[in-house]
């Protein structure tokens, strides 16, 4: 579950999905490590979520069901787009990604990173 810190505000976990402001409210996947989240953190990194499914054919993107994501519809965690968001923009979670769902999008990110 999130942590909570003394002001309030919900501290995002890797792997959450969550409703975020950035040029638009949109769903995305918290993809930063847990090692660095503590308040002081005013910002984390994000893999966005789409519902563009012709975009799971680009090497590295994971299209996720319905059910892990709790959105209306399908979508695909698309790994070319990784975003920072401030802690503030976080608007809604939505659920935890399965392990190996997330594990999908930690091999895309260290695809398109050639980590």
């Amino acid at each position: 579950m999130s942590t909570v810190t003394t002001s309030g505000d919900t501290l995002p976990r890797r792997g959450e999905v969550w409703w975020v402001r950035v040029d638009k409210r949109r769903p995305a996947v918290v993809v930063q490590t847990d090692k660095v989240r503590e308040p002081r953190v005013g910002s984390f990194l994000v893999v966005p979520l789409t519902s563009r499914l012709h975009l799971q054919g680009l090497p590295g993107n994971v299209r996720l069901d319905r059910r892990e994501t709790r959105l209306p519809k399908p979508s695909v965690a698309n790994v070319y787009d990784v975003q920072k968001v401030l802690r503030a923009d976080f608007v809604e979670r939505l659920s935890t990604l399965p392990g190996n769902r997330l594990d999908a999008v930690a091999d895309g990110l260290r695809l398109v990173f050639d980590l």
